[in-house]
């Protein structure tokens, strides 16, 4: 059985239009921030807080290494090289806070230059490298999302947590040396630090060389947001989405480092605050990337559902064309040859006259057997003898014709089954009824019915015989289980109603869903 082709996934329109609106509200208002941090007097670049340098510190590493983790998992399951290189990135980002986090705890700041009272180069050194590798792998990770680039010559493991220790070793080298590090603030800039923190570090001054860097890093940040918003225009991957407005936050965080770079103990800064957004929003990210996997899986579940019930459907359709054809070539074909051998014994003389009676009776059970083949066959293979309406139509009459029984039927324009299992099955309980009738209901008349409403088909058989009790026969009644059975099985529902001298109906209803194709 041949199975749909899955449809290339496109991005949303209506998600796509929010995103838009976000990164056109977010990114002048950011430009109005950081020009109101750099212009108004009023504004302070920086507070001095221990405690809530401590919790931004502590949530930035959580974030960063849960979203490093989710990253290099969608890498194991998928092999995006933007899952690897992300990770990667997001590692360098929680060593960097995980370092400076122990150094604090630990009351060492003074030995690795993080101190407000003495402040170092180290600390600066750090951020800029570890912001850099990030802006670099974050840069290769959207180029390969948007190229679908999948080939990777390096070990992935090295790739993943190489950029990580190689900042970690780079850090305390830099600790052991650091009277010759290169000097990124003057004596001037470091008395500002210790005299007035929350002032904006290097207006006034001269724009640096480690200012330079930071432009330069948060650029990086940009061009990456930019490549994640291409990314998702192509896969709609909700997780490109929030990078992208992530990492807008990011870029403009490092607009506010070259304004103030608040890389010292106890001392936040709007770019920390910045940061923390950032954080915030890959957080929103991870929990939208969840449910996206979920609704995916979902998805996937209820196409497998599908694909079994159709794979099932064609099965038990090739089941029961295989039956027609052994009752067609087999079973009638024998009765066929069983009929011309008995009519030429009903031929021969001389024969008794109750001989002969009992010949013509067998004659007409062979004629009922082929009747009754025929219809199975029919009911079989309703689909090849054409639409339902139809193919019940002709069923009714032909049962009319041979047994003799006078048949009312109507049958509206609209009765149609798309479902050949369920076409079939109804089939087979309308057969089953008029079998009743024709052996046990001792009726001169029999009504079939058929219609329909938006929500439900209705097929009913009537008869005006001597009826019966239906508790009774239920307990033993082979005929009724079995019709119960296929009504069920296409998820539709039998009802009989019958009384002693009285008739029978036999009403099956349909629900329009479950007899659709």
């Amino acid at each position: 059985m041949d199975r749909p082709a899955v449809p290339a996934l496109e991005t949303p329109r209506h998600d796509l239009a929010v995103l838009d609106v976000v990164l056109v509200v977010l990114i002048p208002a950011l430009a109005l921030a950081t020009a109101a941090v750099v212009l108004g007097p009023t504004v302070d670049a920086a507070v001095v807080s221990s405690r809530l340098d401590l919790v931004i510190g502590t949530l930035a590493t959580l974030i960063a290494v849960a979203v490093a983790l989710l990253a290099w998992g969608r890498y194991r399951e998928s092999g995006e090289l933007a899952g690897l290189f992300r990770g990667s990135a997001f590692f360098v980002l929680a060593a960097l806070n995980a370092v400076t986090i122990l150094v604090s705890l630990l009351g060492i700041e003074q030995g690795f230059g993080l101190s407000l009272d003495d402040p170092g180069q180290l600390p600066l050194l750090g951020n800029v490298v570890a912001r850099g590798l990030a802006a670099i792998l974050l840069l290769l990770g959207g180029i390969a999302a948007v190229r679908r680039d999948a080939r990777l010559r390096l070990p992935s493991l090295l790739v993943l947590a190489g950029p990580a220790l190689l900042l970690i070793v780079i850090v305390v080298v830099a600790a052991a040396v650091q009277p010759s590090l290169p000097s990124f603030i003057g004596p001037a800039e470091a008395t500002l630090l210790r005299t007035q923190p929350d002032q904006p570090l290097l207006v006034g001054t001269g724009l640096t060389a480690l200012a330079v860097v930071q432009v330069v890093i948060g650029i990086g940040f940009g061009v990456g947001a930019a490549l994640s918003y291409l990314a998702y225009r192509r896969e709609a991957h909700v997780q490109e989405a929030y990078l992208a407005v992530g990492l807008v936050l990011a870029a403009f965080s490092q607009l506010h480092a070259a304004i103030h770079p608040g890389v010292y103990a106890s001392l936040v800064t709007s770019s920390d605050l910045l940061r923390v957004a950032f954080y915030a929003v890959l957080l929103l990210g991870v929990v939208g990337e969840r449910r996206a996997d979920l609704r995916a899986l979902r998805r996937a579940h209820l196409e497998l559902q599908r694909l079994h019930e159709a794979e099932l459907a064609e099965a038990t359709y090739e089941e029961r064309a295989r039956l027609a054809r052994e009752i067609h070539d087999g079973l009638a074909q024998d009765l066929w040859y069983a009929k011309l051998k008995q009519s030429r014994l009903a031929a021969l003389e001389p024969m008794p006259a109750d001989a002969r009676e009992l010949a013509r009776e067998v004659v007409d059970a062979i004629d009922s057997s082929l009747a009754e083949a025929r219809q199975a066959v029919m009911a079989l293979r309703p689909t090849e003898s054409g639409p339902f309406a139809q193919v019940l139509s002709r069923y009714v009459e032909d049962f009319g014709d041979r047994f003799g029984i006078r048949v009312d039927c109507s049958i509206g324009r609209d009765v149609e089954v798309g479902s050949p299992r369920a076409q079939a099955e109804l089939l087979r309980i309308v057969q089953e009824a008029l079998n009743n009738v024709r052996k046990h209901a001792d009726a001169t008349v029999v009504r079939v019915e058929a219609d329909r409403d938006r929500h439900t088909l209705r097929v009913r058989v009537s008869d005006n015989g001597r009826g019966f009790e239906p508790a009774a026969v239920h307990r033993s009644g082979y005929g009724l289980r079995s019709m119960a059975e296929r009504a069920e099985g296409v998820g539709a529902t039998l009802r009989v109603e019958s009384r002693p001298q009285d008739g029978t109906r036999v009403e099956v209803l349909l629900p329009a869903e479950a007899g659709a194709g």
